[in-house]
């Protein structure tokens, strides 16, 4: 008597029966990669998501960059601004002088909340103030000078220097602004991005300190120097009264 063969199941059928006896039936069609890339980018979010003590690392960072520049830029400009009575060029000068100052004080803030992570609320009121002030004092003595130049109908000298300075600044300080602006949002601290408002306001005085000394050289438009400083000490005031305003009222 001859034994009967088993029919032979189609090599699809047999994958199919293998896949639901291992981990039940296939998902759908897509869906295996649906969840790789869920999968992926909830890696990369979590990623580009830095802890508070990174983030506190690369403010410190960011601070002895703005100190070590703009402490060296700042002293050479302001020499160079009393020689060629440049307005312009004394602001951007002050204005980062007073940066690194405002800097001095957030590494000593974040350097204290690195030890002391209870303190960060009463430390970022402190920062606030000294930055306030800072932009303030920026604001009454750019404003002061460029309306002193204007009613006197000074003309600034055209300055190599200063245009190399600003020149230079203008390579520098506007990627340090927004990176700033970046770790100051992560951080939520006030204090941090008013120092990055002085220093994006470091590179706008650059920029049109940088155009008013071409102006005078090319065109003698001798106004453009204290009208854009004018124009830049405005905007620093504004920004420190709110600055101040949210240091006083939270």
């Amino acid at each position: 008597m001859t034994s009967e063969r088993p029919p032979t199941q189609p090599r699809w059928i047999a994958l199919r029966e293998e896949t639901e006896e291992a981990g039940g039936r296939a998902q759908p069609r897509g869906g295996a990669l649906r969840n790789v890339f869920a999968v992926r980018g909830t890696v990369q979010v979590g990623r580009t998501r830095p802890d508070r003590s990174e983030l506190l690392r690369s403010a410190l960072g960011l601070s002895y960059v703005t100190i070590a520049w703009n402490g060296v830029v700042g002293a050479l400009a302001l020499v160079v601004s009393v020689i060629d009575d440049s307005p312009a060029l004394a602001g951007l000068a002050l204005n980062a002088l007073l940066d690194s100052s405002a800097s001095l004080v957030l590494v000593w803030r974040f350097s204290r909340e690195r030890r002391d992570p209870s303190g960060a609320d009463r430390l970022e009121r402190r920062a606030q103030y000294g930055v306030a002030v800072a932009m303030l004092l920026i604001a009454l003595y750019v404003g002061f000078q460029a309306s002193r130049s204007l009613a006197g109908g000074s003309h600034p000298e055209a300055s190599v220097f200063g245009a190399l300075v600003s020149a230079g600044s203008l390579l520098v300080l506007p990627w340090l602004g927004w990176a700033k602006l970046r770790v100051a949002s992560g951080l939520s601290s006030e204090a941090l991005r008013g120092d990055a408002v002085l220093t994006l306001a470091a590179a706008a005085l650059a920029a049109t300190t940088l155009a008013a000394l071409l102006l005078n050289a090319g065109l003698d438009w001798w106004w453009a120097d204290p009208v854009v400083a004018l124009l830049i000490a405005s905007t620093l005031a504004v920004e420190g009264v709110r600055v101040a305003m949210r240091h006083r009222f939270g």
